[in-house]
């Protein structure tokens, strides 16, 4: 799933609009901080990964030589957690 940046930037506008409603600023401040990271690790998240083929992979193959090659299907989708 591509990133949705309009997603973030709403639940950046509503940590905002949340901490204006703070009783002190220490609160506000640390409420908002964590809101926005919460919304920036939501975010993040919400990626998936797929490697394209020809992509250089090297390694130990278990024999005497080191493995060589390339990619040559696109990998599965691979999520981040």
């Amino acid at each position: 799933m591509p990133l949705v940046k309009t997603l973030l930037e709403a639940k950046i506008l509503l940590a905002f609009q949340t901490a204006q409603t703070a009783v002190d600023a220490s609160s506000a401040q640390r409420n908002l901080a964590n809101d926005l990271a919460t919304a920036i690790d939501e975010y993040i998240k919400t990626a998936t990964i797929i490697t394209p083929p020809g992509q250089a992979i090297s390694g130990a193959g278990g024999g005497p030589a080191p493995v060589v090659g390339s990619t040559v299907t696109p990998s599965s989708p691979a999520i981040i957690t």
